[in-house]
């Protein structure tokens, strides 16, 4: 998914369509000489378009688009339309990134997420989506403009940021732009402030320097706004929504201190420091804001520069965010009315009065024209420079390995694998050197399992590539194991503190479960079973200690534990664990029915497998009748159907099996559909 962040536009200036500049007089662009546009001698303005929107006015422009302010004909609505550039028609790949952009914000409908009602391209060409007309202010605005956010106003600002961004992330939708810009306040008719998130993607780089230049950065996938991206984001690593995890943590930063927590010269600098540089706590960056130290806790927490030590998910931050709101007797989350300047956003685009201060109070140093010196430097930091300390490599090495994995990937495409071969053999010796976690190792690896699966007569590389690439995995599997008993071992020793202090140790106790049954998953699936129950005994035993015995989170982990001990063959520690699940989970049946029944269903599974047929025959029968009382999703009620069907075949009740694996097997085709 890809798109453009959304230049402001001073709306008494004028600018230019094509090299997107403003200026304040003028007709003429002297840059390229094109006609400049304005409030006034926009040809869209007063028109209507795609046949039922009437423009209205301009709103604001960026790299790949334009927005307008607009009334829908007929349902006498205000919108805001997105269209493409018209020197972008014919270019596929543009056209192709505003169609993702559109149909990704579509998939999206949450009350913190702008909503997007139409898209098409007319038969001039113009391609262009329709979306939520926002009248408000962004974040960015009101961080300019006071300086930063009281954190009593702030927390109800940044949970309705969780809240989308835990929509988005559900329908495996990463952000990857989060920055104060595109979040916009907008105060409701009750005095109440909604958050809407926009512009989900990658924002296009402009000319230019400084802050404004790190805001507007390249497409690609090493290329978001510099001033919020991950450390694995500015390393070029996959990403999930543990990234934008940690743009929440920039943004949090900022919004409380004023300033981000990494701010450089330029893209280098920012880009070293988020991955080597360790953020100062607000108490010590801006103590005069006042900043509870729980809340100052999280933020960091989502600074973390490894994505296993961050929380996992946005529901997390905000669950220790509603913390910090119950202890501290928080009413009033998003007290202070919008005031001041005020601005039209929607989709990126803003329209700002004037008076707004800067962002920033340290200047920017302009760049100037390259000297020789400066190329010295430049060629010395790209041979020499060790690299930050999660990336330890030159600059140089990095480059190497990115040619001979090009070359590679030419060579096996023209099918001259004895070349493909050396040239992976030598990104591999480079990648040996780098001390980036073996990431790039293993992406070179992947490449060489690809070469020898379709290379006859390879087979055994084949396998000793693949080898190699598991035993990769463990490893890294192993340090984020490693940072969970470290994480679990540090909640075990927190000293006891005050009732605020408790509360909040019990919720991060209870936040870390998701993270933890996601290792304990990996643990499982790569059979290292010790391990899994190493972790999972350990999260129960501390768990324990804060959220009781019978706490309804802690049956997840012992569920899973459950599953180690039957890898392990300790048979005799798996029915108790089942059966204090089923036991804490039943009073639950009424809000929670389908994790009841999951977990009777899975008592009379092991019960079945163990031979213990009175007791395996009473829990499959009652588990199966509240599926369908119940009305448990499809999956599971095929599960319940298939495990009795599999008791009355055991108990030589085989003809009475036939109609529920018939019933199972014709929800199964459905499920397919």
């Amino acid at each position: 998914m890809s798109q453009e962040n959304t230049t402001h536009i001073n709306s008494e200036r004028k600018y230019c369509p094509k090299c997107l500049q403003q200026f304040s007089e003028g007709d003429i662009c002297p840059t390229d000489s094109t006609r400049l546009r304005g409030g006034k001698n926009d040809p869209l303005i007063g028109t209507v378009f795609a046949e039922r929107y009437d423009i209205q006015s301009f709103i604001g422009l960026g790299g790949m688009s334009v927005v307008y302010k607009a009334r829908h004909r007929l349902m006498d609505r205000l919108v805001a339309i997105k269209m493409l550039h018209s020197d972008m028609k014919s270019d596929r790949v543009s056209l192709e990134r505003f169609k993702m952009e559109a149909q990704a914000a579509s998939a999206l409908n949450h009350q913190n997420i702008v909503s997007v009602y139409d898209f098409g391209v007319t038969p001039e060409g113009d391609a262009f989506f329709v979306m939520d007309f926002l009248d408000g202010e962004s974040l960015g605005d009101l961080i300019n403009r006071k300086g930063r956010v009281p954190w009593e106003r702030a927390l109800g600002i940044f949970k309705q940021i969780c809240d989308g961004l835990g929509a988005a992330h559900k329908r495996s939708i990463v952000h990857r732009d989060l920055k104060p810009d595109n979040v916009i306040l907008v105060k409701q008719d009750d005095g109440s402030e909604l958050v809407k998130l926009v512009d989900f993607g990658i924002a296009k780089l402009l000319p230019g320097s400084g802050k404004e230049q790190q805001n507007l950065t390249k497409t690609g996938e090493v290329f978001g706004s510099p001033i919020y991206m991950s450390p694995e984001q500015c390393l070029g690593k996959e990403l999930d929504n543990r990234s934008d995890i940690y743009a929440l943590g920039c943004l949090m930063y900022q919004t409380l201190a004023g300033e981000p927590p990494f701010l450089g010269s330029g893209f280098l600098e920012t880009l070293n420091k988020h991955v080597g540089e360790k953020p100062k706590s607000i108490a010590e960056f801006a103590a005069d804001a006042n900043v509870p130290p729980a809340l100052d806790q999280i933020v960091l927490r989502c600074l973390a520069k490894e994505p296993g030590q961050r929380f996992q998910l946005a529901e997390d931050v905000r669950d220790h965010l509603s913390a910090i709101s119950a202890s501290l007797s928080i009413t009033g989350a998003q007290r202070g009315a919008v005031s001041g300047p005020h601005t039209m956003r929607t989709g990126g685009a803003t329209v700002q009065t004037p008076n707004c201060k800067p962002a920033y109070k340290n200047g920017w140093i302009i760049a100037g024209a390259l000297s020789v010196l400066t190329m010295v430097v430049a060629f010395a930091f790209v041979a020499l420079s060790p690299g930050p300390v999660e990336d330890r490599g030159t600059p140089l090495n990095k480059l190497f390995w990115t040619l001979a994995m090009d070359h590679a990937d030419d060579a096996f495409k023209r099918k001259q694998f004895d070349q493909a071969e050396h040239e992976l053999r030598t990104a591999e010796s480079i990648a040996k050197g780098l001390g980036d976690g073996d990431v790039r190792l293993e992406k070179t690896l992947r490449k060489k399992a690809v070469l020898y699966g379709t290379w006859e007569a390879h087979a055994e590389l084949l396998e000793e590539t693949n080898t190699e690439i598991t035993n990769l995995q463990i490893k890294r599997l192993k340090t984020e194991l490693q940072n969970q008993l470290d994480s679990l071992t540090q909640l075990e020793q927190t000293p006891p503190g005050s009732a605020v202090a408790l509360s909040s140790t019990k919720l991060t106790a209870e936040a870390d479960i998701p993270s933890l049954i996601t290792t304990s998953a990996k643990l499982y699936g790569a059979r290292l079973y010790l391990d899994q129950t190493r972790l999972l005994e350990k999260a129960i035993k501390v768990d324990k200690k804060f959220l009781g015995n019978d706490s309804v989170p802690l049956t997840k982990l012992e569920c899973a534990l459950a599953e180690a001990y039957v890898a392990l063959r300790k048979y005799n520690e798996v029915r108790p664990l089942l059966a204090h699940v089923c036991e804490v989970r039943k009073p639950t049946m009424d809000s929670a029915p389908a994790e009841y029944v999951r977990a009777l269903d899975r008592l009379g599974q092991f019960d079945l497998d163990q031979n213990e047929l009175k007791e395996a025959e009473q829990e499959l029968t009652e588990s199966l009748k509240l599926a369908k009382q119940k009305h448990v999703e499809r999956p599971l009620l095929i599960t319940c159907l298939r495990n009795y069907a599999d008791l009355l075949s055991q108990t030589k009740r085989k003809q009475e099996s036939l109609p529920y694996l018939k019933e199972a097997n014709a929800l199964e085709s459905q499920e397919s559909k």
